[in-house]
């Protein structure tokens, strides 16, 4: 099944208890994730330099002055980026967030030291954070669903929690009540003037050993009555999901388009995350005003050098004829960037 090229919205296919990918990826198995961590393992991955941790890649505390502050509504947004995927969204006079994940480790074990290691710390604590309004959640993965996180945002802050469709019954097990899990394409209102649509994405779904893709994947559409923005989760690149995702939603004042985890290994990561080159075709099919590179320099999830995402953006993006550098960016985790008209 594939888009067509009227870019119709493709539909959830759930079989036995799984939910199949349209998109054309290869679903892989034990045996293709043996080999490539076996070549993984022989590439050294470098670490931060003190100066590269301090100047090129530090975490700064966000500007709670700045976030705090009223803005205008309808020209404004602000979002501050905590790191990996997770952003504070603030637009429409609501605030929000992006996969919470403030934990050390990701992994099923949280409190104990296994698993991927964040090489730079949250840019704050939870309990530091302005009211949270609501969540969403793009996908299972333990890099974008963590639950010590989840759990301490609902405790502290009470916040109606957005999810793919097979994950509430997970939520509800964590003492997480107000929850609301989507499809592909469903759209729900929140407070009567802000429509959120869960969109698809080329990815899959996992927390344990036996329930790959159990639970959707895709990425969100948060409309309000002034902007609107795009968050992809994780993706992999396809020739017209995201002009399908433009087409009906766009154009987006601003998105959320991951552009690290691609690998030197292309041909097992290509199923799964899109590089840099993509990630800005994707920006330009969204017709996405601005975008926000995300999913790099947090954890160590595949072999390409640890600062090589945001310098081949500006690459991509020149070569993209994208020569305004606000269009497409990064930048140091805990900065809030403010998108205006």
């Amino acid at each position: 099944m594939s888009i067509s090229s009227n870019l119709q919205k493709v539909k959830t296919i759930f079989k036995n208890g799984r939910f199949e990918n349209p998109f054309g990826s290869k679903l892989v198995g034990f045996k293709d994730v043996y080999g490539y961590l076996k070549e993984r393992n022989k590439i050294e991955i470098k670490p931060l330099t003190d100066h590269e941790k301090e100047h090129v890649h530090p975490v700064l505390k966000p500007d709670f002055s700045l976030i705090k502050k009223e803005y205008d509504a309808k020209k404004t947004m602000r979002s501050t980026w905590i790191g990996h995927s997770t952003c504070l969204i603030q637009m429409e006079g609501y605030t929000f967030i992006t996969d919470p994940v403030f934990s050390r480790y990701i992994t099923p074990f949280p409190y104990l030291p296994i698993g991927p290691k964040r090489i730079r710390d949250p840019a704050c604590k939870i309990q530091e954070l302005p009211k949270i309004d609501f969540v969403v959640i793009s996908h299972a993965h333990y890099d974008h669903l963590d639950r010590p996180s989840v759990i301490e945002i609902n405790k502290l802050y009470k916040p109606k929690f957005f999810v793919p469709r097979g994950l509430k019954s997970w939520f509800l097990k964590n003492g997480i009540e107000n929850v609301q899990e989507l499809d592909w394409w469903d759209e729900v209102t929140y407070n009567n003037n802000l429509k959120l649509i869960y969109t698809p994405a080329n990815h899959g779904s996992q927390r344990g050993l036996f329930d790959r893709n159990s639970s959707l994947w895709g990425g969100w559409v948060v409309k309000g009555e002034n902007k609107t923005m795009y968050f992809a989760g994780d993706t992999a690149d396809h020739h017209s999901l995201f002009k399908s995702i433009g087409h009906h939603y766009g154009p987006f004042d601003f998105s959320l388009i991951p552009i690290g985890a691609y690998d030197q290994f292309r041909e097992f990561m290509k199923h799964h995350h899109c590089n840099v080159e993509e990630a800005v075709r994707i920006h330009k099919e969204l017709t996405s005003k601005r975008s926000f590179g995300v999913h790099w320099g947090t954890f160590i999830l595949s072999t390409e050098p640890l600062l090589e995402p945001p310098k081949l953006l500006i690459t991509e993006c020149e070569k993209a004829n994208i020569f305004n550098k606000n269009e497409f960016f990064t930048s140091k985790i805990g900065e809030t960037a403010i998108i205006e008209d």
